[in-house]
């Protein structure tokens, strides 16, 4: 036997210590499997052995997408289970194929067929096959191959999980499955009424830390849709009319410069720009910070795109402009305001906090 050969096969033995329904997965404690892996390993002829460390070696070094988020250490729970998952470099959430095993409650020992996985054995069955679309089953047949660090693992998008358990529920409601399967089906009604499929990424996302990276993202794609990197130049973004009833409303002095009580600039701020998604008004702070005055050298909606950010001041300024104009007073004001956009939005300003007009917008 040839030296590269004598390498492979060790390489063999030491993958046949691996779990054979994750034969990629990083090494765990010795089990009832993994003991049956090496029984089955030494059954094998050494050219055998070397055919698969061979064809083990060639799959490490394949591209692959990399598990970015995840850890074994942190997985998921689906009821009394375990459930080791990841997200992956191209945003695809996977189980694990042995989580996936022991999330259907499918046994890892048994009968098997050459070539085929437990999985897929258990959904091409006779009994259950008519119930598991073709592109199910096609992706039970081609697992999701992935890196985690420089091991090669295979695992299942998170809404084969789901199918599967659909697929097997309607099994058993119309009464084909065998008696010993029932626990496989109790599991998969407590998978789809604790579960949606948007709940089981919620659920991955968190266990692998990936909702901070998203929430992140999420943040960005919001600033960029509203905020401008540099300002625009000045123009009347708030209609006079607004600022007339704003005055009426409150009782306030009207005049030509629109110049009312010094904290106006806080109520504008409180009533339009606060209505922004969360992110918004903090970018507009630090892109348009105030003086050691109190003042602010650009308005800021200047700092406003076109398409979104300023479409969105302006109908906020119409919304409020509206429940101004049908005020005759600050008490009915407040209470339409509550009712049109919730009791958080509360005016009591304090009409004697002068100092707040280091807010103005």
């Amino acid at each position: 036997m040839h030296s590269d050969d004598h390498d492979l096969l060790r390489a063999a033995e030491k993958l046949a210590w691996r779990d054979e329904d994750d034969a990629a997965a990083l090494p765990l404690p010795e089990t009832p499997q993994s003991k049956g892996g090496k029984l089955r390993a030494e059954r094998l002829s050494p050219q055998e052995r070397v055919a698969i460390a061979r064809e083990a070696a060639n799959s490490r070094w394949e591209p692959a997408p990399k598990a970015v988020f995840g850890s074994p250490d942190r997985p998921i729970r689906i009821g009394d289970t375990k459930v080791p998952c990841y997200v992956l470099d191209d945003g695809r959430r996977v189980i694990t194929t042995a989580g996936m095993t022991d999330t259907l409650n499918i046994a890892r020992g048994g009968s098997m067929k050459k070539g085929m996985s437990r999985l897929e054995l258990f959904v091409s069955g006779k009994l259950i096959r008519s119930f598991v679309s073709e592109d199910l089953l096609e992706r039970v047949r081609n697992p999701v191959k992935f890196k985690i660090n420089r091991v090669v693992a295979y695992g299942f998008d998170s809404d084969t999980l789901i199918d599967i358990a659909e697929a097997v529920i309607r099994a058993d409601g119309a009464g084909v499955l065998q008696r010993q399967q029932s626990a496989i089906a109790f599991q998969c009604r407590l998978i789809t009424s604790s579960l949606t499929r948007i709940g089981l990424i919620a659920l991955i996302d968190e266990a692998t830390g990936y909702q901070y990276k998203r929430e992140s993202d999420e943040l960005q794609r919001i600033l960029e849709a509203y905020v401008l990197p540099e300002h625009r130049p000045w123009t009347t973004a708030i209609p006079p009319d607004f600022m007339k009833e704003l005055h009426r409303v409150h009782g306030w002095k009207h005049t030509s410069n629109n110049r009312g009580p010094r904290y106006a600039g806080t109520l504008i701020r409180k009533l339009i720009y606060e209505k922004m998604p969360s992110p918004v008004l903090p970018a507009l702070d630090a892109r348009n910070p105030s003086n050691e005055k109190h003042r602010r050298k650009y308005k800021h909606h200047q700092f406003l795109t076109d398409k979104i950010g300023l479409e969105h001041f302006k109908t906020q300024v119409v919304s409020v402009m509206t429940l101004l104009r049908a005020s005759p007073d600050k008490a009915t004001f407040q209470i339409l305001l509550e009712r049109v956009f919730g009791k958080q939005l509360t005016l009591d300003l304090g009409e004697e906090k002068q100092a707040n007009s280091s807010k103005a917008a």
